[in-house]
């Protein structure tokens, strides 16, 4: 939804002092020739959407979409004084900022807006929350799991969802280095790669995309010493290998991985797809083998 993200300058108090003058308000959804929801004349009620419009910092982005509701100002002669776009309860476009401000409390206004009406930007704006909490506490799940000598790439390992991409070249193979030298014996070290390749969401998709950082150490594992790791893994760490072996950037080095199994490795990672699809999908590949 948005971009940027450095200070854009300007004046955070600037829209406050010409509120300053508001008589009331017209609330009208996005884009800007919809209908009128609601107008509001009361000084009370004028004054507390203005509280709810603080601006906590002119930050610098530009939200990518229309809005949820312009609020339409007017003085007490009822002519036209500013009008403020609201964008999802955490930041307000208005023509006197060259970018977007965050709000000092951005569900005041939705709040403001939902006592009297129009309570879909508040409903909106929870469900996003909670989506966000569920999107924070994956990500603490794949964090715990993360390989003691590597917690100090924690920040550059969430950041490449932001990005876009994986780590680069340097960046794997000094942490590597670092993997290595605590965890010197292969097995071990495959093992505990997969059980971080298996944290968070556990979703074979590689959403979100920081969670494909593990598979960029096991594809530089060597294909005997990770059919090694499945003989020897317990019901837990082989579900943790099959996630590997079934996702997307796996299948390029998918048929040495499975040729170097035994034939009892091989029934493990069948007996231990997470479901139906992943299991056919495993057979036919071992199938191809023959």
């Amino acid at each position: 939804m948005a971009f940027g993200g450095t200070s854009a300058g300007g004046d955070p108090v600037a829209l406050d002092r010409v509120l300053a003058h508001a008589h009331g308000v017209r609330v009208r959804e996005m884009p800007g020739d919809a209908p009128t929801l609601l107008e509001e004349r009361d000084p009370i009620a004028v004054r507390a959407l203005r509280d709810a419009l603080r601006v906590a910092d002119l930050s610098g982005f530009v939200c990518m979409c229309w809005g949820d509701v312009v609020l339409e100002f007017f003085d007490t002669d009822e002519r036209p004084l500013t009008t403020v776009t609201l964008h999802h309860g955490y930041s307000i476009r208005w023509d006197g900022w060259p970018r977007d401000a965050l709000l000092a409390d951005g569900v005041r206004s939705l709040e403001w807006l939902a006592v009297r009406g129009i309570a879909v930007p508040l409903r909106e704006y929870r469900v996003a929350e909670q989506r966000q909490a569920e999107i924070d506490r994956t990500a603490r799940l794949w964090v715990a799991e993360i390989p003691a000598p590597l917690t100090p790439y924690t920040d550059i390992f969430l950041d490449t969802s932001t990005s876009g991409g994986g780590l680069t070249g340097p960046q794997v193979a000094a942490a590597r280095a670092l993997l290595s030298a605590a965890y010197p014996d292969a097995v071990d070290r495959i093992l505990r790669l997969c059980a971080w390749y298996a944290a968070g969401t556990g979703a074979y998709s590689g959403y979100p995309p920081y969670e494909r950082i593990p598979a960029q150490f096991l594809d530089l594992e060597n294909h005997t010493d990770f059919a090694r790791a499945v003989d020897l893994a317990d019901d837990a760490a082989i579900a943790d290998a099959v996630r590997y072996l079934i996702s997307w950037d796996t299948r390029k080095r998918l048929a040495r991985l499975l040729s170097a199994l035994s034939p009892a490795a091989r029934r493990k990672v069948l007996v231990h797809a997470r479901d139906a699809e992943s299991r056919r999908w495993l057979e036919r590949r071992i199938a191809g083998l023959q």
